[in-house]
Protein backbone atom coordinates (compact mmCIF):
# COMPACT_ATOMS: atom_id res chain seq x y z
CA UNK A 1 0.00 0.00 0.00
CA UNK A 2 1.31 3.31 -0.73
CA UNK A 3 2.46 5.39 2.12
CA UNK A 4 2.10 8.65 2.46
CA UNK A 5 5.60 9.88 4.15
CA UNK A 6 6.82 13.70 4.98
CA UNK A 7 10.49 13.97 5.30
CA UNK A 8 12.26 17.32 7.09
CA UNK A 9 15.58 18.22 6.04
CA UNK A 10 15.68 16.59 2.55
CA UNK A 11 17.15 18.88 0.28
CA UNK A 12 20.54 16.88 0.26
CA UNK A 13 22.39 13.95 2.59
CA UNK A 14 20.60 11.35 4.18
CA UNK A 15 17.31 13.64 3.77
CA UNK A 16 17.39 13.70 0.20
CA UNK A 17 18.56 9.86 -0.77
CA UNK A 18 15.86 8.57 1.75
CA UNK A 19 13.24 10.51 -0.56
CA UNK A 20 14.69 9.22 -3.71
CA UNK A 21 14.38 5.54 -2.51
CA UNK A 22 11.07 6.04 -0.88
CA UNK A 23 9.80 7.76 -3.92
CA UNK A 24 10.91 5.18 -6.94
CA UNK A 25 9.36 2.58 -4.19
CA UNK A 26 5.89 3.74 -4.94
CA UNK A 27 5.39 6.18 -1.81
CA UNK A 28 3.58 9.45 -1.66
CA UNK A 29 6.51 11.74 -0.78
CA UNK A 30 6.66 15.37 0.51
CA UNK A 31 9.51 16.74 1.48
CA UNK A 32 10.70 20.25 3.33
CA UNK A 33 13.99 22.05 4.18
CA UNK A 34 15.56 25.77 4.04
CA UNK A 35 16.75 25.71 0.39
CA UNK A 36 14.10 26.16 -2.01
CA UNK A 37 16.37 25.07 -5.06
CA UNK A 38 17.75 21.82 -3.56
CA UNK A 39 14.77 20.47 -3.12
CA UNK A 40 13.93 21.13 -6.68
CA UNK A 41 15.98 18.25 -7.28
CA UNK A 42 14.74 15.88 -5.34
CA UNK A 43 11.84 14.19 -6.29
CA UNK A 44 8.67 14.17 -4.37
CA UNK A 45 4.63 14.86 -4.88
CA UNK A 46 5.42 17.96 -2.67
CA UNK A 47 7.77 20.25 -1.56
CA UNK A 48 7.80 23.13 1.35
CA UNK A 49 10.51 25.97 1.97
CA UNK A 50 10.55 26.13 5.59
CA UNK A 51 13.11 27.10 8.53
CA UNK A 52 12.47 24.37 11.06
CA UNK A 53 14.07 27.01 13.29
CA UNK A 54 10.93 29.53 13.09
CA UNK A 55 8.65 27.06 15.17
CA UNK A 56 5.83 29.40 14.38
CA UNK A 57 5.79 27.72 11.13
CA UNK A 58 5.60 24.40 12.07
CA UNK A 59 1.90 23.98 13.16
CA UNK A 60 0.74 25.64 9.71
CA UNK A 61 3.38 23.24 7.87
CA UNK A 62 1.51 20.54 9.69
CA UNK A 63 -1.71 21.52 8.55
CA UNK A 64 -0.87 22.34 4.85
CA UNK A 65 0.66 18.69 4.10
CA UNK A 66 -2.04 17.21 6.04
CA UNK A 67 -4.13 18.83 3.64
CA UNK A 68 -2.49 18.33 0.45
CA UNK A 69 -1.76 14.72 0.98
CA UNK A 70 -4.83 13.67 2.57
CA UNK A 71 -2.52 12.42 5.90
CA UNK A 72 0.60 11.42 6.52
CA UNK A 73 0.94 8.07 7.53
CA UNK A 74 4.90 8.23 8.32
CA UNK A 75 6.49 11.52 9.49
CA UNK A 76 10.85 11.39 9.62
CA UNK A 77 12.17 13.85 11.77
CA UNK A 78 15.40 14.45 9.97
CA UNK A 79 16.46 17.85 9.84
CA UNK A 80 19.75 18.64 11.92
CA UNK A 81 22.09 21.11 11.90
CA UNK A 82 26.03 20.50 13.37
CA UNK A 83 27.27 22.68 16.04
CA UNK A 84 30.34 22.36 16.68
CA UNK A 85 31.90 24.53 19.55
CA UNK A 86 33.63 23.71 22.57
CA UNK A 87 30.89 24.08 25.45
CA UNK A 88 33.41 26.88 27.02
CA UNK A 89 32.59 29.60 24.19
CA UNK A 90 29.07 28.71 22.51
CA UNK A 91 26.78 31.01 23.35
CA UNK A 92 23.62 31.21 24.72
CA UNK A 93 21.65 32.20 21.35
CA UNK A 94 23.74 29.38 19.97
CA UNK A 95 22.86 26.89 21.68
CA UNK A 96 19.27 27.71 21.62
CA UNK A 97 18.93 27.91 17.88
CA UNK A 98 20.94 24.38 18.11
CA UNK A 99 18.07 22.63 20.43
CA UNK A 100 15.19 24.67 18.24
CA UNK A 101 16.52 22.74 15.04
CA UNK A 102 17.65 19.15 16.43
CA UNK A 103 15.01 18.88 18.82
CA UNK A 104 11.96 21.24 19.31
CA UNK A 105 10.84 21.21 15.83
CA UNK A 106 10.63 17.50 15.67
CA UNK A 107 8.61 17.48 18.89
CA UNK A 108 6.38 20.16 16.97
CA UNK A 109 5.60 18.58 14.24
CA UNK A 110 5.24 15.11 15.99
CA UNK A 111 2.82 17.03 18.43
CA UNK A 112 1.05 18.32 15.63
CA UNK A 113 0.60 15.51 13.25
CA UNK A 114 -0.29 12.64 15.97
CA UNK A 115 -4.10 14.41 16.49
CA UNK A 116 -4.49 12.88 13.16
CA UNK A 117 -2.42 9.41 13.42
CA UNK A 118 -4.61 8.34 16.55
CA UNK A 119 -7.81 8.91 15.28
CA UNK A 120 -7.01 7.02 12.75
CA UNK A 121 -5.36 4.40 14.77
CA UNK A 122 -2.44 4.11 12.42
CA UNK A 123 1.11 5.86 11.87
CA UNK A 124 4.58 6.17 12.75
CA UNK A 125 6.98 8.68 13.81
CA UNK A 126 10.72 8.21 13.12
CA UNK A 127 13.31 10.76 14.69
CA UNK A 128 16.60 10.89 13.31
CA UNK A 129 19.73 10.46 16.00
CA UNK A 130 23.06 11.14 16.46
CA UNK A 131 25.98 8.74 16.97
CA UNK A 132 27.67 11.30 18.20
CA UNK A 133 25.04 9.96 21.24
CA UNK A 134 26.57 6.99 21.55
CA UNK A 135 30.19 7.53 21.16
CA UNK A 136 31.45 11.09 22.79
CA UNK A 137 29.96 14.70 22.97
CA UNK A 138 33.81 16.17 22.80
CA UNK A 139 33.06 19.59 21.10
CA UNK A 140 29.67 18.83 19.61
CA UNK A 141 27.93 19.51 23.07
CA UNK A 142 24.84 21.28 21.83
CA UNK A 143 24.41 19.56 19.02
CA UNK A 144 24.80 16.07 21.00
CA UNK A 145 22.61 17.46 24.10
CA UNK A 146 19.88 18.53 21.30
CA UNK A 147 20.20 14.79 19.93
CA UNK A 148 20.08 13.08 23.16
CA UNK A 149 16.97 14.99 24.57
CA UNK A 150 15.67 13.60 20.95
CA UNK A 151 16.48 9.89 21.84
CA UNK A 152 14.88 10.27 25.49
CA UNK A 153 12.00 12.01 24.01
CA UNK A 154 11.19 9.47 21.09
CA UNK A 155 11.53 6.27 23.87
CA UNK A 156 8.79 8.01 25.84
CA UNK A 157 6.47 8.21 22.80
CA UNK A 158 7.21 4.48 22.09
CA UNK A 159 5.85 3.75 25.93
CA UNK A 160 3.40 6.19 25.79
CA UNK A 161 1.88 5.01 22.09
CA UNK A 162 1.89 1.30 22.81
CA UNK A 163 -1.28 0.00 22.34
CA UNK A 164 -2.60 2.95 20.10
CA UNK A 165 -1.67 1.74 16.52
CA UNK A 166 0.35 4.76 16.01
CA UNK A 167 4.55 3.96 16.34
CA UNK A 168 7.51 5.62 17.68
CA UNK A 169 11.10 4.55 16.36
CA UNK A 170 14.54 6.00 16.68
CA UNK A 171 17.05 5.61 13.69
CA UNK A 172 20.46 6.31 14.12
CA UNK A 173 22.74 6.85 11.58
CA UNK A 174 26.95 7.15 11.82
CA UNK A 175 29.51 8.74 9.73
CA UNK A 176 28.11 9.64 6.02
CA UNK A 177 29.49 11.49 3.01
CA UNK A 178 27.52 14.09 3.02
CA UNK A 179 27.38 18.40 3.90
CA UNK A 180 26.48 17.87 7.31
CA UNK A 181 30.09 17.01 8.16
CA UNK A 182 31.31 19.72 5.99
CA UNK A 183 33.35 23.32 7.44
CA UNK A 184 30.56 25.81 7.98
CA UNK A 185 31.25 29.41 9.45
CA UNK A 186 30.33 30.02 12.86
CA UNK A 187 31.99 26.19 13.80
CA UNK A 188 34.94 24.73 14.39
CA UNK A 189 36.92 21.96 11.75
CA UNK A 190 34.94 18.99 11.72
CA UNK A 191 37.10 15.88 13.02
CA UNK A 192 39.07 13.99 10.33
CA UNK A 193 36.74 10.68 9.22
CA UNK A 194 37.98 7.19 8.71
CA UNK A 195 37.25 6.54 5.35
CA UNK A 196 37.12 2.86 6.17
CA UNK A 197 33.82 3.53 8.22
CA UNK A 198 32.15 6.39 6.10
CA UNK A 199 28.90 5.60 4.22
CA UNK A 200 27.03 7.31 1.21
CA UNK A 201 23.82 8.39 1.74
CA UNK A 202 22.25 6.33 -0.87
CA UNK A 203 23.39 2.91 1.35
CA UNK A 204 22.39 5.10 4.64
CA UNK A 205 19.20 5.12 2.90
CA UNK A 206 18.64 1.65 1.93
CA UNK A 207 18.92 0.44 5.32
CA UNK A 208 16.35 3.39 6.61
CA UNK A 209 14.19 2.31 4.14
CA UNK A 210 14.32 -1.16 5.42
CA UNK A 211 13.98 -0.16 8.90
CA UNK A 212 10.84 2.03 8.13
CA UNK A 213 9.08 -0.74 6.18
CA UNK A 214 9.59 -3.10 9.03
CA UNK A 215 7.80 -0.51 11.34
CA UNK A 216 5.19 0.03 9.18
CA UNK A 217 4.37 -4.26 8.56
CA UNK A 218 0.49 -4.44 9.89
CA UNK A 219 2.81 -6.59 12.69
CA UNK A 220 4.65 -4.55 15.50
CA UNK A 221 8.28 -5.85 15.47
CA UNK A 222 8.79 -4.18 18.92
CA UNK A 223 11.65 -2.67 17.90
CA UNK A 224 12.62 0.75 18.93
CA UNK A 225 15.75 1.60 17.57
CA UNK A 226 17.96 1.20 13.97
CA UNK A 227 21.30 1.53 12.65
CA UNK A 228 22.74 2.32 9.16
CA UNK A 229 25.09 -0.53 9.87
CA UNK A 230 26.05 -3.73 12.32
CA UNK A 231 29.32 -1.94 12.95
CA UNK A 232 27.43 1.33 14.35
CA UNK A 233 25.21 -0.78 16.64
CA UNK A 234 28.16 -2.88 18.24
CA UNK A 235 30.03 0.73 18.72
CA UNK A 236 27.06 2.30 20.24
CA UNK A 237 26.75 -0.70 22.87
CA UNK A 238 30.93 -0.15 24.25
CA UNK A 239 30.08 3.43 25.49
CA UNK A 240 27.98 2.12 28.06
CA UNK A 241 29.85 -1.23 29.48
CA UNK A 242 32.12 0.85 31.16
CA UNK A 243 31.38 4.80 30.46
CA UNK A 244 34.17 5.97 32.87
CA UNK A 245 36.81 4.16 31.18
CA UNK A 246 35.26 4.66 27.59
CA UNK A 247 35.36 9.04 28.42
CA UNK A 248 38.81 8.55 29.48
CA UNK A 249 39.89 6.65 26.34
CA UNK A 250 38.38 9.15 23.88
CA UNK A 251 39.86 12.24 26.17
CA UNK A 252 43.50 10.39 25.91
CA UNK A 253 42.74 10.08 22.16
CA UNK A 254 41.94 13.75 21.53
CA UNK A 255 44.81 15.00 23.64
CA UNK A 256 47.01 13.17 21.34
CA UNK A 257 45.48 14.80 18.53
CA UNK A 258 46.50 18.52 20.11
Amino acid sequence: MTRRVLITGASSGIGAALARRLHDNGDTVAICARRTDRLAEVPASHRYPIDLADLDAIEPLAAQVERDLGGVDVLVNNAGAPRRRSMTVVTADEFDETMRVNFTSAVRLASALLPAMLERGDGLIVNVSSMGTRSAAARVGAYAAAKAALNHYTEALWFDLAGTGVRARLFIPGSTSSEFSTDKPGNDAPFPQDPRYVMAPEDVATAFAAFIDAATAPEDDGIFEGFANDAHRAQSQKKYVDHNAFLATYREMLSNRS
